[in-house]
């Protein structure tokens, strides 16, 4: 091999090595801080919309009373999360909304699609891993300031964590209901 396609190789292989270490090392811990606690917004913001849309479901479509009591709690209490979410946001010019990430939509598009004989049983499961996630999810941010570094953002995941894990219950008693 000749020396100029050797230090050809060799210019390339070290710029993409640079490149890479910039990308993966390069995000100033302001950034990283920033991503990180949007991600959480982010993913808990679409988890209370889907869960808000099921709630409403449940209210129209639901056989059981206690479905459709379940889906009114839901509504209230999810949209009052929303809202400390979108609050905690603005303070921190982030933007959030309310839009659905896409495991999100499917899951509302099965649920929208099932028979109203099977609805219960469907919102109900819904319910239960909706609930699942979510706990795991802010369980992770209250404790853990790797993944969330915001102070604010960390209080609300341990204050709203309680609720979650009630509508956990809630939801897997109406599943053993039916």
């Amino acid at each position: 091999m000749d020396l100029i396609l050797r230090t050809k190789l060799t210019i390339y292989y070290l710029t993409i090595t640079l490149t890479a270490s910039g990308i993966l090392f390069g995000c100033h811990d302001g950034e990283r801080e920033y991503n990180d606690n949007l991600a959480f917004l982010t993913k808990a913001s679409s988890s209370s919309s889907l869960k808000i849309a099921a709630g409403n479901l449940a209210v129209q479509k639901g056989q059981a009373d206690n479905v459709q009591d379940y889906g009114e709690e839901i509504i209230k209490e999810h949209s009052s999360i929303s809202e400390e979410m979108k609050e905690l946001a603005v303070a921190n010019n982030w933007i959030i909304t309310d839009d659905l990430l896409s495991a999100h939509k499917q899951q509302l598009s099965q649920l929208q699609q099932q028979q109203v004989s099977e609805f219960d049983l469907a919102f109900a499961k819904l319910m239960v891993n909706a609930h699942e996630e979510a706990v795991n999810l802010f369980r992770i941010a209250s404790v853990n300031e790797n993944e969330v570094y915001d102070t604010d953002v960390q209080t609300f995941a341990q204050e709203t964590l309680p609720i979650l894990e009630l509508h956990l219950i809630e939801a897997k008693e109406i599943l053993e209901q039916k």
